[in-house]
């Protein structure tokens, strides 16, 4: 074969090299450059899924380290959120409180304290309590503020303030045996939602 091509003429010898050059190039270009272009194109998704992921940790990490500084902030205030709950066997302490409450106020108070439940989804239970106080204005108002002081959370829903009459109280306007404090005596109704745990 090589003695067919020596007795080409210079024409054909140069058609057939260039033919050769052409098909070497091709080659070249579909076994090596190809794929080298493919692995480049897939390094290049991978290096943008890679850059997209460290984004998302980044801004997660972000997010963790403020969710850190956030609670060392109110770290501090956990004791007073778990004061808010008051504790099943200290309920005895819990109505003490507020009974000491009417009488610094020098109102008369009835209690009724529900047994606490189970609050949907949630670690504490909810027990419902009703008081019932007469006393005067004066004395109502400022028990009122020195519930809302405790450190207990009771949530008020109702609350209904009515005349009481003096015959109820033995036509004095008394209703414990004291002399009431800047006037006539009101019943104070008060129906809250208390938190247990």
């Amino acid at each position: 074969m090589l003695e067919k091509i020596l007795k080409f003429n210079l024409k054909n010898k140069i058609a057939l090299s260039s033919a050769g050059f052409i098909l070497i190039i091709f080659s070249l270009l579909y076994f090596i450059v190809m794929p080298t272009v493919a692995d480049i194109k897939t390094m290049g998704e991978e290096i943008e899924n890679q850059r997209i992921d460290l984004e998302r940790k980044y801004v997660k990490s972000q997010s963790l380290r403020k969710l850190a500084e956030n609670l060392k902030n109110i770290e501090p205030n956990l004791e007073l959120l778990n004061q808010i709950f008051i504790n099943k066997n200290r309920e005895l302490e819990f109505i003490t409180t507020l009974e000491n409450e009417a009488n610094l106020n020098q109102i008369s108070q009835k209690i009724n304290l529900n047994p606490p439940t189970a609050a949907e989804n949630q670690d504490f239970q909810k027990a419902g309590l009703q008081l019932l106080t007469k006393g005067n204005f004066a004395g109502l108002f400022k028990y009122l503020a020195d519930l809302e002081s405790l450190n207990y959370y009771i949530n008020v829903k109702i609350l209904e303030m009515s005349s009481a009459s003096e015959k109820a109280a033995g036509g004095t306007g008394q209703t414990d045996g004291s002399r009431p404090i800047g006037g006539k005596n009101i019943n104070l109704f008060i129906d809250a939602d208390t938190y247990w745990n």
